[in-house]
């Protein structure tokens, strides 16, 4: 696995089972229960999408109280899920960070944990998840440091082919996501699409 490079989607939802539901249907596959974020409200499930790469199913935890600050990915406000932002790894999030100040405010970088359903815990620092600049076409930057990839143990029956993001002012971001694995284009309004290859065919994720 590269050390820099697309890390993961994030597929934020209002009802993470429903989403759950919905997607092992569409995709022919069933996302795995990843676990629940200490603090933040929320928990989640993955989907490998090959070396390196899944796709996270984040939502509300009914399990935890309230917590005192928003929930990341918007989550408190979504209508409806759908792909709200996406993760780039990199070993140095700070240094990255200071890179792009002239093109986006990734916000501080915060250490994070999540507790598995097998007891383990996995901790990583990333960029503030509550910051999603350009509308979360800018990702932001995730360092799993000693702990194992989301990816290893995950069944990787689905693969990414394709990431795309959209924004009105692409020709200023360009230069943010030379190095990121996903292509740019001008659009209206910030969007970001993946195209899978899953067990039921290939598949258009917005």
């Amino acid at each position: 696995m590269m050390e820099r490079g697309l890390d993961h989607l994030v597929y934020a939802t209002p009802d993470l089972d429903a989403s759950v539901e919905e997607l092992a249907e569409r995709f022919g596959t069933e996302p795995v229960a990843g676990g629940a974020h200490p603090g933040w409200g929320t928990c989640n499930a993955l989907v490998g999408l090959g070396t390196g790469m899944y796709l996270e199913i984040i939502g509300p935890d009914p399990t935890q109280s309230e917590p005192e600050h928003a929930r990341p990915f918007l989550i408190d406000d979504l209508p409806q899920d759908r792909l709200v932002t996406w993760a780039y790894r990199h070993p140095d999030p700070e240094s990255l960070r200071e890179s792009l100040k002239d093109v986006a405010q990734l916000g501080p970088v915060r250490r994070m944990s999540r507790s598995r359903p097998d007891g383990s815990t996995l901790r990583w620092r990333l960029s503030d998840p509550l910051a999603l600049p350009d509308g979360g076409v800018i990702p932001f930057v995730i360092d799993w440091g000693t702990t194992p990839h989301p990816s290893t143990d995950l069944p990787n029956q689905c693969k990414m082919l394709e990431l795309v993001v959209s924004h009105p002012d692409a020709d200023r971001l360009r230069p943010a996501l030379e190095t990121s694995d996903v292509s740019i284009v001008a659009a209206p309004e910030p969007g970001i699409r993946a195209r899978l290859q899953t067990p039921n065919g290939e598949i258009n994720l917005s």
